[in-house]
């Protein structure tokens, strides 16, 4: 029989590749099968799994020496990691269109924006999930040095995006520049420059603390 540990790893293998299949799979069936309803099926399905395993056997699947904030950092990473994958990819359904709609009712691609509410309500479950199972929680200073460290790391990188977009758009012709300005298509790679940061803010963390432990 799979410890907690091993099937939470099967679960998010599952889920990751669902979240692709239905992200990228082609628009034609293969075999008679279409990939992506079939990859949104298994994926909803896969987090429903990580859930209710959550919930059931939660001190189970990390590492005992494992603090809270490392456990949900891992979480997060995961989560963060597919929610920025669905939003350049949302973002290039939107380069296809043209005219670039202006109203978010005539945007394409909703499904994508279903795919990443479930994650965010299921990134938010399992961080209460893993908060209930861990009892009352109390950060040392290994722990304050490296959240600092990890905020200082996500923070950079936000920087260096947001600088980066600016010489894009300094360069840009005039004829791409009124793309990249239309308020739907700004707005979504701000956010996916948020959700690039949390990224970075939770590898940094991760790492960090498999480097405290050697």
């Amino acid at each position: 029989m799979w410890s907690a540990a091993r099937l939470w790893q099967v679960l998010v293998v599952m889920a990751a590749m669902a979240a692709l299949a239905t992200l990228f799979g082609p628009a034609d069936r293969w075999w008679g099968v279409d990939i992506g309803a079939t990859g949104a099926s298994l994926f909803f399905l896969s987090v429903a799994g990580l859930i209710t395993l959550l919930a059931l056997r939660a001190n189970e699947v990390f590492p005992e020496d494992w603090s809270l904030t490392e456990r949900r950092s891992w979480v997060g990473l995961l989560v963060t990691a597919l929610i920025l994958v669905t939003f350049a990819k949302f973002i290039w359904v939107l380069a296809q269109v043209d005219p670039v709609p202006t109203r978010i009712g005539d945007l394409p691609g909703r499904q994508l924006y279903n795919l990443v509410v479930t994650m965010v309500i299921a990134w938010a479950i399992c961080a209460h999930l893993l908060a209930r199972g861990a009892g009352p929680v109390v950060e040392d200073e290994r722990d304050l040095r490296l959240r600092i460290a990890a905020d200082g790391a996500g923070d950079l990188a936000l920087s260096l995006a947001i600088v980066g977009c600016v010489v894009l758009l300094a360069t840009l012709p005039p004829t791409h520049l009124a793309w990249w300005l239309n308020p739907l298509v700004l707005g979504n790679v701000l956010i996916a420059l948020l959700i690039a940061r949390s990224l970075i803010e939770n590898l940094a963390m991760v790492t960090l603390y498999a480097r405290a432990r050697r």
